[in-house]
């Protein structure tokens, strides 16, 4: 059996100090690592969410998903270092959310939900600004971002300039935190059975729209 090659990768203070990347390559990155960025070098065809299907062992602590079920994953977000920032994503590339099947956006829009009064409950997030991520990008998956807003008040989002927020978050200041956040969803998701009200979710769509689909006929 062939076993899979080592990637190469460089740690970095800041982004903009990567090399830049070979033809036909580019840099898939994680904050952490010896400094604030780990970047590892792999196929420029390669989306994120395949690298992390294909690639786990290379995937940090923080970033380990804390919720996966048929095709939905809900992770601490990789690339900014904002605890309580979490990404839900899927293990097939879509590049847009309208591309997605009827049950799996209807699962989907459940999960997020239930993540996000997981947050309210045991993280003290009140707020959170929602924001769906399409590019035109063939290798870059569809996803929704989940971007926390602390405090009883939240800023309206036209107001709100989220690449300076989740940039003033450092990676080594952050990274405890963002692992202890990660561990109480966990066992919130655990004590609520998630898992299984998903999968009930599933069964009930897949019968009503098999029930739709022979009634059109």
């Amino acid at each position: 059996m062939n076993e899979k090659p080592k990637l190469e990768f460089f740690d970095v203070d800041k982004r903009e100090d990567l090399p830049s990347a070979p033809v036909g390559m580019r840099y898939i990155h994680f904050y952490g690592g010896s400094k604030n960025y780990r970047a590892y070098l792999a196929p420029a065809d390669l989306s994120r969410a395949d690298f992390m299907e294909r690639y786990p062992e290379y995937i940090p602590e923080q970033n380990i998903p804390i919720y996966e079920n048929e095709g939905i994953i809900v992770r601490a977000d990789p690339k900014f270092p904002c605890p309580g920032f979490y990404i839900f994503s899927l293990n097939k590339t879509y590049t847009a959310f309208d591309y997605l099947d009827d049950i799996t956006f209807l699962r989907f829009t459940f999960i997020l939900k239930k993540i996000k009064e997981g947050m309210r409950q045991v993280l003290g997030i009140n707020y959170a600004h929602l924001l769906s991520n399409e590019k035109s990008d063939p290798y870059v998956n569809v996803h929704f971002w989940l971007v926390p807003v602390n405090g009883t008040t939240s800023p309206d989002l036209l107001d709100f300039d989220v690449k300076a927020y989740l940039n003033s978050f450092k990676p080594q200041n952050e990274i405890a935190k963002i692992i202890s956040y990660n561990q109480k969803m966990r066992d919130y998701i655990k004590n609520i059975d998630l898992v299984q009200k998903d999968n009930e979710l599933l069964q009930e769509l897949e019968n009503h729209f098999k029930k739709e689909g022979e009634t059109c006929i």
